[in-house]
């Protein structure tokens, strides 16, 4: 009977080390939640949909990406990517492999879908999509404001140049620099050079505005170098960016709008 508490409380003493330690590993490093196939793959399973009434035209793509959007200030990079040709009224179901390999805990990952027609994007995803929150992951694509062609200029996914501030051409910051400005539609987020410092936020496209796409910058924050070129630059391009209610994308161009008035114009890098 000694003999039989003794052991007894060898394992209870065990099963408590093993509960501590699982406790301990949710509060490290996220692990991704995926199927993993025998040839080492992995997979994330799950659907594409939009909410608006209709349906789509023959030959529409859907494409789904896995992104690593660890970089504020820099284009996502895409890890995979699969196109679909769906068929009828959404939800359309994909199934995107990816090497789990290459998944870096310490690194952020987003799943974007978008929708296009032969060159024309229609819709594509706006919000932030955990690829690894679990299977089937749900991707809503929200409708673009107007068809646009995929060989043109988007808002998103490219770093503009500021080249003219309050109808006057753009100077340089510091260092000769020029002005920029990148938007990320995974995050929502913005970023770019000031003049003196680097700067980021949140914007969002929601909203009415009759004289373009409606567009809002959040509170901005940015790094605090302080230098003897820019800074008076600096100041008067982020006080027009909180003034902005709407964008134009005119032939490579990016306009930023308060109400009817250009406020500064941009030209994709």
């Amino acid at each position: 009977m000694t003999l039989f508490f003794r052991w007894s409380g060898h394992l209870l003493a065990l099963l408590a080390l093993l509960a501590t330690a699982a406790c301990g590993g949710e509060q490290g490093a996220r692990v991704p939640v995926a199927t993993v196939e025998a040839d080492g793959m992995a997979k994330i399973e799950g659907s594409v949909l939009y909410r608006e009434r209709m349906l789509l035209p023959p030959g529409v793509e859907v494409e789904v990406q896995l992104q690593d959007i660890s970089k504020a200030d820099a284009m996502a990079t895409v890890l995979a990517t699969v196109t679909l040709t769906p068929e009828g009224a959404p939800p359309y179901p994909f199934v995107i492999e990816y090497d789990p390999a290459g998944i870096d805990s310490r690194m952020r990952y987003a799943l974007r879908a978008s929708i296009s027609v032969g060159d024309q994007l229609m819709f594509t995803s706006t919000d932030y999509i955990d690829p690894f929150k679990g299977n089937p992951v749900e991707v809503l694509v929200r409708r673009v404001p107007e068809p646009v062609q995929r060989d043109t200029p988007m808002l998103e996914a490219q770093v503009w140049t500021l080249a003219t501030l309050a109808g006057e051409p753009a100077a340089l910051g510091a260092g000769e620099k020029p002005l920029d400005i990148l938007f990320d539609a995974e995050t929502m987020r913005v970023a770019g050079f000031s003049g003196c410092n680097r700067y980021m936020g949140a914007y969002e496209r929601e909203g009415v505005s009759e004289h373009g796409s409606p567009l809002a910058f959040g509170p901005l924050a940015g790094t605090m170098m302080a230098c003897a070129q820019g800074a008076e630059l600096e100041r008067q391009y982020l006080q027009l960016l909180d003034s902005v209610t709407a964008f134009r994308l005119d032939e490579g161009t990016l306009s930023l709008l308060a109400g009817p008035e250009v406020l500064a114009t941009f030209t994709a890098d």
